[in-house]
């Protein structure tokens, strides 16, 4: 008879159903079985939240932390009793992306990844050795399961290259503008934060941001010209994206200096309707738009170990950013409490097991 688990279902309806389905198998010599321990709700999966037939039947989640069970014979790097972060990011490994360390672009990537370790709204996962890390007693699951979060806030960084002496705006207050917002301040340059919350912008204070706007309640260009010499930002980072990117995207523009750079971290509609962007300032003032999609190599070193190391050292303040912790059976409450954060004060939600 199979073991079985319980996992989180998505309805048809587009919420969760927890049910038990046979627990993964160790299906290559690499593979390695892990028990999750903690999961993080992303604001990618928010996107998806109660839309009818989205992921219907699926098992969904990405941002993981997990105890290792069983290994593949060829598995070398951790052993059963680990602790360990799991990147979830499973790509095919012999593909021109993959060769050349830009496995986040893998055509195969999507499909790889949820048929393996992007199911973290289980019990069990298996995949590649290669995507577990171990991690020291001493940094508590919770916390490394939203390492995905910083991943790709790192490769922000990486792609735009921000450093010391230079000014950026960060345009949205959640947990991808608050953990860029740290990754920013190591980096050695001055952030400001924009966002509507003021639980989010209250964090980010105590997170180190220069200075913060609430733009629901100030004119955010007005006070981004005041406070760059009348010259713009060097870096505008966007983390709102969904819906809003409409209108968010062009105030990114507007906040960029001449020669500055625009980087695109918020997720995208498919359906977005069109809107206008100020071509003129991006032609005319050499305005960079630099996509920014989840996370890979910087120079010779893998991102997620990057932000890892940065936990284990205490650099990073995850565990003031995780402010709900729900079991598995309770999903539907943690993503409800997600969706009404202006009420609940929600910045990250986890989900514990």
């Amino acid at each position: 008879m199979e073991k079985m688990m319980k996992a989180a279902f998505k309805t048809p309806a587009g919420d969760f159903e927890i049910r038990e389905t046979p627990i993964p198998k160790i299906t290559q010599p690499d593979y390695v079985l892990a028990k999750v321990k903690a999961a993080g709700v992303c604001g990618s999966d928010m996107n998806f939240w109660k839309v009818p037939s989205q992921f219907e039947g699926m098992i969904t989640g990405h941002e993981l932390a997990g105890e290792v069970l069983e290994t593949g014979p060829a598995v070398k790097n951790i052993k059963p009793g680990d602790r360990v972060a799991i990147e979830s990011l499973v790509a095919c490994g012999h593909c021109y992306w993959c060769d050349v360390g830009q496995y986040h672009l893998c055509p195969e990537l999507m499909k790889i990844r949820w048929d393996t370790l992007s199911r973290a709204f289980s019990e069990y996962v298996a995949g590649p050795a290669d995507n577990f890390f171990k991690i020291p007693d001493h940094v508590p699951y919770d916390e490394a399961a939203i390492l995905d979060v910083y991943g790709t806030s790192v490769h922000a960084c990486n792609r735009t290259g921000v450093r010391m002496g230079q000014t950026v705006v960060i345009v949205g207050a959640g947990p991808i503008g608050l953990t860029l917002l740290e990754l920013v301040n190591i980096a050695g340059a001055k952030a400001i934060i924009t966002g509507i919350y003021d639980h989010q912008l209250e964090m980010a204070k105590k997170l180190g941001a220069y200075k913060t706007i609430n733009t629901r309640l100030e004119n955010g260009l007005g006070k981004i010209l005041d406070l760059t010499e009348g010259r713009g930002a060097d870096i505008v980072y966007e983390c709102v994206g969904g819906k809003h990117a409409t209108k968010t995207i062009q105030e990114c523009i507007s906040y960029a200096r001449s020669g500055g750079k625009v980087a695109l971290l918020g997720l995208l509609e498919d359906k977005l309707p069109p809107f206008k962007i100020d071509w003129g300032k991006v032609l005319l003032q050499e305005v960079d738009l630099v996509p920014v999609m989840s996370f890979a190599h910087w120079g010779n070193d893998r991102e997620f170990k990057i932000v890892l190391d940065l936990l284990i050292d205490g650099r990073l303040h995850a565990k003031e950013l995780i402010t709900h912790r729900f079991p598995l059976e309770k999903i539907n409450e943690a993503f409800e409490t997600v969706a009404n954060k202006k009420e609940t004060k929600a910045i990250k939600v986890v989900l514990t097991m």
